[in-house]
């Protein structure tokens, strides 16, 4: 009887830690969801959902026996507070790799590559040439600037700003105002860094057509895009140490700590 007794308290005491440490992995694998240097190219799912686990895991070690004690829908409301953090945190951090990617679309639809689009079989999505390089070399600058440390130390300082028992959620002007500015960042970044190349094409294309229409029996128009194209590797040659340059603040995420911070103060 004893001994019954004993398997039914070991087994509802391991069921509540792995509700624990569902739930303490939830943010975390949001934020790994979202983020595109941890995407199904670099990280499949199975072994993600591992690493959030194994992540959250520190995290439900320092929770309070409480947490396994919460009524059902009251940890159905936790779960989706964490899912909600998870997503504004995953948001803040992938800015710099979603302009990245902007940025080469850009440049490829004016240079004329679009037509020659990268499809892989095993996702949905399909990106053209310079913007699958610069989202790659964004991804590689990331870890190797240390970027996912500081977004590690980032995520669990969040849980002591916005702990987990709590039900309070971001409040909707504070996180109103912190989506507007994370949108206004990824534009000023896409503008800031193509409008060198954008402006050079732009001129390019104005020159042929200006040249075409004073030789029209010539079709220089046809000479345009290799043109155009071989401007565009050579400027792409200087400006990805440019690109990397400016944006390595953003890509090591050294100030995603204080931003998250400032969010979960009250205004």
């Amino acid at each position: 009887m004893e001994d019954l007794l004993l398997l039914h308290h070991l087994t509802e005491s391991f069921i509540g830690l792995l509700l624990t440490i569902g739930i303490c992995s939830t943010r975390i694998l949001i934020v790994l969801m979202v983020l595109p240097a941890l995407s199904d190219q670099v990280l499949q799912g199975t072994a993600r959902n591992s690493v959030a686990i194994m992540f959250g895991t520190f995290v439900a070690y320092g929770q309070p026996v409480s947490l396994q004690e919460m009524p059902a829908l009251t940890m159905l409301l936790v779960v989706g507070k964490e899912a909600m953090l998870g997503l504004i945190l995953g948001f803040a951090a992938s800015t710099i790799f979603w302009a990245a990617s902007s940025i080469g679309v850009l440049i490829d639809d004016l240079a004329g590559f679009n037509n020659i689009q990268v499809s892989n079989p095993m996702r949905q999505d399909i990106s053209t040439p310079i913007s699958s390089l610069l989202e790659q070399l964004t991804i590689a600058a990331f870890w190797v600037l240390g970027g996912m440390i500081f977004l590690l130390g980032a995520l669990y300082q969040s849980f002591h700003w916005w702990p987990i028992e709590s039900l309070t959620p971001v409040a909707g002007s504070i996180l109103e105002a912190f989506v507007l500015r994370q949108t206004d960042t990824l534009m000023e970044i896409i503008c800031k860094l193509a409008a060198p190349m954008v402006l050079i094409l732009v001129l390019v294309d104005l020159a042929f057509g200006f040249l075409a229409k004073g030789a029209e029996k010539l079709d220089l128009m046809a000479y345009g895009q290799p043109v155009k194209g071989t401007i565009t590797l050579f400027m792409l040659a200087i400006f990805i140490g440019i690109f990397l340059n400016q944006v390595q603040a953003q890509l090591s995420l050294k100030d995603i700590a204080a931003q998250f911070q400032n969010l979960s103060k009250p205004h």
